[in-house]
C-alpha cells in the first residue's frame, strides 16, 4: 500500500502518466568509471548530497548491465477500468503547478475511491437526469468541500485575500447570496501586466481583434512597459468598476487611502458598457484589449499578463463589468466518439454555496474551501461527462480503452491547436470558461510524447536508455585534429537527452550516485581509492522499476515502509533534478540526427593519422589541476593515440568525431548505445515532422483550402469556420506540461537578440524554465560558413518575468520585414519557402510566424526578485548576492523590474505559423509555472492602508 502524500513527487507524475511512461522517461545508464582526479575534488560535495552525515543510503537505483528489458506482467485493466470514471478525491489538495486528475494509480487513492464509489453512484443517480441531450448537475456535484478539512489551511498575502473576497461577493451575489456590499475605491482585481497604448481615428466594431486590427490604422502612444494593474470599485454614471494603472507595488486598499496615495495611477479606463469595450485580442497567447472613445479618437490598450490563466480570467472579469452573462450550459466534444455533450449550468452549485457567503465577509477558512471547490470543478466536470457516456453501451468498448490508457482530460480546441485544462487554468476554471467564445472544450485522453518509432520498413524501434559518462574529445568544434602537427583533446562528460548528445566539462558535471554507497563508522567521507573501488563500471538509474505493470517500490502491499517509500520518491527527484542542472550547464551538443554513423577508430581517415603513433599519451583521469578547471580551451595536445579505446562518429558533412573511453570495454558499451540512440532518433525525427506534415493536410482537404490561405485560417479564423478541423493530441501532449522529460522543446528558430539586428539561425532548447540558444552555423570572420561537428551554446534566458507576445503585435519589434513582391498573389509578401533538412514547406507571412519575448532591463528595490539574464552568470551573481546578505541581515529588500519603465525585447522566427504556435504555448506553460511558483514564495505587491507609507 502506498504511503506516498498526493503532493509528492511521484503522485504528482502519476496524475498525468502511466508507472510505464515514468520508467521509460526516467531510467538511463551511466558508463563509467568516475576518474579519481574528479573525486578528489568533488567527492565530498558529491558523496553528501546522496547520502546525509550519519546515516547509511538506502539504494534508490538498480546496479544492471545492459538494461533489462520491462517485461508485460499481468494486466490491471479490471482496477482500472473500475476507477476510469471517478475523479481522485485527493485531487483538490496537488499544488498549484500540477493539474487535478481524475484517475491515479496510488493504492491509496484506488482505496478511498473504491470505498466512496457505491455512494457517489447512488447519490449521482438520484440527482441526475438527461434533459437535450444533456444532465442536470447533482446536488452533490462538488464534493470536495468535504476534502477541504483534509487539505491543509491555505495561507493568503493581503492582497490575495482582498481579491479572494472581492470575487466571492461577486459570485455571492450572482448566486442571489447575502453578502456585505463593496464600497466605492475598494480593491477588486490587481495583477501586474505587460501595457502598449495605441490611438487611431477610425471606427472600431464590438469584437475588435487580431483579424480586425490587420484593417485598422494606428499609432503607438506608448512602447511596452510594465504596470500594476488595478481594478476598483466605481459607480459613475453605467460604470460600476475602473480601471488604473500604476507605475508603483505599494497600492492603496480603499478610497480614502488612494486620495493620499503619492503616486496617482499613470491613466484610468471606467469601465462602463456606454463608455469602454473589452475583448480577447489573440486567442493564442491571449493578450486582452481594451478600448475606449474620446473626441472621436480611440484609445487602445493591449493587456498581457504573464500568465494565460490569468489573462483569461481577466477578460472573463472584464466582459462581467461590462454586462457579460455567462451562458448557462457548457458544450464539451468528444473527437473519439464524434459526439458533443452538453452540461447545464455546470457552475451552479458553486455560486449557490454558502460558503461564498462566509468568503464574502473575510473568513479565511471560507475563503480557503471555496478556493478548493473550484479546484474540483474541472474534475467534476470530467466525471460528469463520463457518466452520460456510461448510459449508452455502444460506447463501453472505448471508455474501457481510455481506462487502460489511464488518463483523460479537458482541453480547448482551437483550428489544429490543443491548449490542456491543467495547472492554474484547471484551478480556475470558472475564470477562464469565457474561452468558449473563441475555442471548443473537448474530452480527450492525455497522450504523451511517443516512445517508439517505426522504420522505414515498418519495423517498429523502441526508444533506448539514455547514456552518459567521462569521455576524451579528440576532435575540435570546426572538425579540426590537429595544432602544430599534434592531436588536439579535450576531457568532457557527455549526456545524452533525447536526440541531443550534450556535454559539458567535468567541474560543472554530477554524475549519478551508484546503487550503493559505503560509508564510514565515523561519518566521513570515504577517499577518492575507496569510493573508486566499490564503484562499478556501468550501472543503470531506475528511479521507477516496473513490477510487471506496477511501480515496484510503490505497490508493494505493506513490503516497503513509509520511510523506504519516501526515500525512493525523493531519490527519484533528485534524479530529475540532476539532469536539469547537467543540461542547463551543458556547453554544446552533438545531434545525434547528423550522425552516419557509429564505428570503430579509423587509422587513415583524417590526415593527422600520418603524424600519430600509437600509444595511451592520454589519460582517461583527470589530473589534480584539472579537476577544479573550468575553462572552455582545449585541455592540450599529443602525438599519440589509443586505437583499441577510440571510436568515432562519422557525421553526415563528413567530419569525425573522435572520443576515447576508460578502456576497451567502456568502448564497445558507448558504441552499442549510442549506435541504438542514433538509429532511434533519426526515424523519431523523421515520424514527428511527418506527424506536422499530416495534421496539416488533413485540414487542408477538410476545410478545402491550400497552403496559402491555411496561415490565414491558423491564425484569424472564426470558431465556426475551423469547427471541422483537426488537432493532434500527440503532437500538442503531455510530457512539457508535465515535465516528463528533461527538455520541454527543442528545434530550429532564427533569433535576434535586439530590435535594430538582423535574424540569425540558431537551435533553441526549452527546459524548465530556460531557453538554451545554441550556434547553428560557425562561420569565418569574412560570413563564409564552415562545417562544424557540434553546437556551442551561445546564450540562456531564465523565463522567470518574462512576457510573452505574437502575431501582429511583433510588427513594431520586426522592423524589416519581408517585402517581396509575388506577382500570383498581389498583397502577399512572403514568397514559398522549404526546408531541405526535412522537406517542411512553409508560405506564411512573418508576422505570423514570430513571437517576442520581454523582460525588464531596469530594477528597483523591493520585497521580491526577478530578473533575465544568462544562467551561468545569474548563478555567479546569486553568489554574490549571498554574500552580500550575509553582510546586511537586517534589511528586508530585494531587487525587482521597475514599473513604467522600457524593457528588452528577444525576437524570434520561427520557420512556420504551426511551428510558432507550438513554440508560444510550449514557452507560455514554462512562464505559467514560473509565476505560478513566484506566487506560492511572495508577491510583488503591498496593500497598505495609509497611502502615505511604502515606496
Amino acid at each position: 500500500m502506498s504511503t506516498l502524500p498526493s503532493d509528492s513527487y511521484t503522485a504528482r507524475r502519476l496524475e498525468h502518466a502511466t508507472p510505464e511512461h515514468l520508467h521509460l522517461t526516467s531510467r538511463r545508464a551511466f558508463i563509467g568509471p568516475i576518474p579519481e582526479g574528479w573525486l578528489k575534488s568533488h567527492r565530498k560535495q558529491w558523496y553528501r548530497k546522496y547520502v546525509p552525515q550519519g546515516a547509511t543510503r538506502a539504494p534508490t537505483f538498480t546496479a544492471a548491465h545492459p538494461i533489462a528489458a520491462a517485461d508485460g506482467g499481468p494486466d490491471n485493466t479490471a482496477e482500472t477500468v473500475e476507477e476510469a470514471p471517478r475523479p481522485s478525491s485527493q485531487s483538490a489538495a496537488t499544488n498549484a503547478e500540477t493539474a487535478t486528475s481524475t484517475t491515479s494509480l496510488l493504492r491509496s487513492q484506488r482505496d478511498e475511491s473504491n470505498a466512496e464509489s457505491s455512494e457517489r453512484q447512488e447519490t449521482q443517480d438520484a440527482s441526475t437526469s438527461q434533459t437535450n441531450g444533456g444532465l442536470q448537475p447533482p446536488s452533490d456535484l462538488l464534493r470536495l468541500g468535504k476534502v477541504a478539512g483534509k487539505v491543509p489551511r491555505v495561507r493568503f498575502s493581503e492582497s490575495s485575500r482582498y481579491q479572494l473576497r472581492a470575487r466571492a461577493q461577486r459570485l455571492a451575489a450572482r448566486g442571489n447570496l447575502r453578502s456585505s456590499k463593496v464600497k466605492d475605491g475598494e480593491v477588486l482585481k490587481m495583477d501586474r501586466m505587460l501595457v502598449r497604448i495605441d490611438i487611431t481615428r477610425q471606427t472600431l466594431g464590438p469584437d475588435f481583434d487580431e483579424k480586425e486590427s490587420a484593417g485598422v490604422e494606428t499609432k503607438s502612444m506608448d512602447k511596452w512597459r510594465e504596470y500594476m494593474i488595478v481594478c476598483r470599485k466605481h459607480t459613475e454614471g453605467d460604470a460600476d468598476s475602473v480601471l488604473q494603472f500604476y507605475q508603483t507595488r505599494v497600492i492603496a486598499a480603499s478610497a480614502a487611502d488612494a486620495g493620499k496615495s503619492k503616486k496617482k495611477p499613470k491613466a484610468e479606463v471606467v469601465l462602463g458598457p456606454s463608455r469602454s469595450r473589452v475583448n480577447m485580442y489573440s486567442s493564442l497567447d491571449k493578450t486582452l484589449c481594451v478600448w475606449t472613445t474620446h473626441n472621436a479618437r480611440t484609445t487602445i490598450y493591449y493587456l498581457r499578463p504573464q500568465s494565460g490563466a490569468t489573462s483569461v480570467e481577466w477578460y472573463t472579469f472584464l466582459r462581467s463589468a461590462l454586462g457579460w452573462k455567462r451562458a448557462q450550459t457548457l458544450s464539451i466534444n468528444v473527437p473519439d466518439l464524434s459526439v458533443s455533450l452538453r452540461l447545464d449550468d455546470p457552475f451552479r452549485t458553486l455560486e449557490a454555496s454558502q460558503l461564498l457567503a462566509e468568503a464574502a465577509e473575510g473568513n479565511d477558512e471560507a475563503l480557503a474551501k471555496a478556493v478548493n471547490e473550484e479546484r474540483g470543478v474541472a474534475g467534476a466536470i470530467v466525471a460528469r461527462c463520463v457518466e452520460m457516456l456510461k448510459k449508452s453501451p455502444e460506447w463501453d468498448d472505448v471508455l474501457k480503452a481510455w481506462a487502460v490508457h489511464g488518463r483523460i482530460g479537458l482541453a480547448w480546441k482551437r483550428y489544429d491547436r490543443l491548449e490542456w485544462v491543467h495547472g492554474a487554468v484547471e484551478q480556475r476554471m470558472y475564470g477562464t470558461i469565457a474561452m468558449q467564445r473563441t475555442h471548443d472544450l473537448e474530452l480527450r485522453p492525455k497522450n504523451h510524447y511517443p516512445s517508439t518509432t517505426k522504420t522505414r520498413k515498418g519495423d517498429t524501434l523502441e526508444e533506448p536508455a539514455p547514456v552518459e559518462g567521462f569521455l576524451v574529445r579528440l576532435t575540435s568544434q570546426k572538425g579540426h585534429e590537429r595544432r602544430m602537427g599534434k592531436m588536439l583533446f579535450k576531457r568532457l562528460y557527455f549526456t545524452s537527452q533525447d536526440q541531443y548528445l550534450l556535454f559539458l566539462r567535468p567541474a560543472r558535471a554530477t554524475p549519478p550516485p551508484p546503487p550503493k554507497l559505503a560509508t564510514q563508522e565515523n561519518g566521513n567521507v570515504p577517499s577518492s581509492k575507496q569510493l573508486t573501488d566499490q564503484l562499478p563500471l556501468t550501472y543503470d538509474v531506475d528511479p521507477y522499476p516496473l513490477d510487471g505493470k506496477r511501480i515496484s517500490w510503490l505497490d508493494t502491499d505493506g513490503a516497503k515502509s513509509a520511510s523506504e517509500q519516501k526515500a525512493h520518491d525523493t531519490g527519484a527527484e533528485a534524479e530529475a533534478d540532476r539532469n536539469v542542472d547537467m543540461l542547463l550547464s551543458c556547453d554544446g551538443f552533438v545531434n545525434m540526427s547528423d550522425i552516419k554513423r557509429v564505428r570503430k577508430m579509423h587509422r587513415g581517415a583524417v590526415p593527422a593519422d600520418d603524424n600519430l603513433d600509437d600509444g595511451s599519451d592520454v589519460e582517461f583521469d583527470i589530473d589534480d589541476d584539472e579537476a577544479g578547471q573550468d575553462s572552455r580551451q582545449d585541455d592540450g595536445t599529443t602525438t599519440e593515440i589509443d586505437d583499441d579505446r577510440t571510436f568515432e562518429l562519422l557525421m553526415k558533412n563528413g567530419l569525425i568525431v573522435r572520443l576515447q573511453a576508460y578502456n576497451k570495454a567502456a568502448k564497445k558499451e558507448w558504441m552499442h548505445r549510442l549506435q541504438q540512440l542514433v538509429r532511434y532518433w533519426k526515424h523519431r525525427a523523421r515520424e514527428d515532422m511527418g506527424l506536422f506534415k499530416s495534421v496539416r493536410q488533413q485540414n487542408l482537404e477538410a476545410l478545402q483550402i491550400d497552403e496559402r490561405a491555411e496561415a490565414m485560417v491558423g491564425s484569424f479564423a472564426y470558431k465556426w469556420e475551423v469547427s471541422q478541423s483537426f488537432a493532434s493530441s500527440v503532437l500538442y501532449n503531455m510530457c512539457g506540461i508535465v515535465q516528463c522529460r528533461t527538455i520541454h522543446l527543442s528545434g530550429v528558430l532564427f533569433r535576434k537578440p535586439r530590435r535594430h539586428t538582423t535574424f540569425t539561425r540558431c537551435h533553441v532548447i526549452l527546459s524548465h524554465g530556460h531557453l538554451l540558444v545554441f550556434q547553428d552555423t560557425l562561420r569565418k570572420r569574412s560570413g563564409k560558413s564552415l562545417v562544424h561537428i557540434h553546437h556551442e551554446r551561445i546564450a540562456a534566458i531564465d523565463l522567470k518575468g518574462c512576457y510573452l507576445y505574437s502575431g501582429l503585435l511583433t510588427e513594431n519589434d520586426l522592423l524589416y520585414q519581408n517585402r517581396t513582391f509575388d506577382s500570383n498573389m498581389p498583397g502577399h509578401h512572403a514568397l514559398p519557402r522549404i526546408y531541405l533538412e526535412d522537406g517542411w514547406t512553409s508560405t506564411d507571412e512573418d508576422a505570423m510566424t514570430t513571437f517576442v519575448i520581454w523582460h525588464a532591463k531596469s530594477k528597483s528595490w523591493f520585497r521580491s526578485s526577478q530578473f533575465v539574464d544568462d544562467v551561468k552568470e545569474q548563478q555567479e551573481s546569486d553568489e554574490r548576492d549571498s554574500n552580500r546578505r550575509m553582510d546586511r541581515t537586517k534589511t528586508k529588500l530585494t531587487r525587482v523590474s521597475q514599473l513604467g519603465a522600457t524593457g528588452r525585447s528577444v525576437v524570434f522566427k520561427a520557420r512556420s505559423r504551426a511551428e510558432r504556435d507550438h513554440w508560444v504555448m510550449g514557452i507560455q506553460v514554462e512562464i505559467e509555472r514560473l509565476a505560478a511558483q513566484e506566487q506560492a514564495e511572495g508577491e510583488d505587491v503591498r496593500l497598505v492602508n495609509d497611502g502615505s507609507k511604502g515606496k
